[in-house]
């Protein structure tokens, strides 16, 4: 799968380590840093049709019942994922990327 066809699969919209560790693995992303920008960038992701959503739990504080409507109201699946500022080794990150988006 080249960069260009996964970055079609997927977009992760939040903290800078989440969006930095996606991109080093070909995922498109952008830093958000208010939940207005958090729920802009994803109204604009599920709008370009990626396959999945990733976003950070720390840049929807304040919009959680917001975010779930969304996810009720939308067949994209928006996946929101702790980003505790651990260490994580990129191969790793893509291994389990990629197997989660069936690669």
């Amino acid at each position: 799968m080249s960069d260009l066809e996964s970055s079609k699969k997927a977009f992760v919209i939040g903290a800078r380590e989440t969006v930095r560790g996606f991109n080093l693995i070909g995922v498109p992303g952008q830093e958000v840093f208010t939940p207005k920008e958090t729920l802009e960038k994803l109204e604009e992701a599920l709008q370009k049709d990626y396959t999945l959503v990733i976003i950070s739990a720390s840049v929807i504080i304040g919009v959680e019942e917001t975010i779930e409507q969304i996810r009720l109201e939308n067949a994209t699946p928006i996946i929101v994922l702790s980003d505790v500022n651990v260490k994580i080794d990129p191969k790793e990150l893509e291994t389990k990327f990629r197997k989660f988006i069936g690669y």
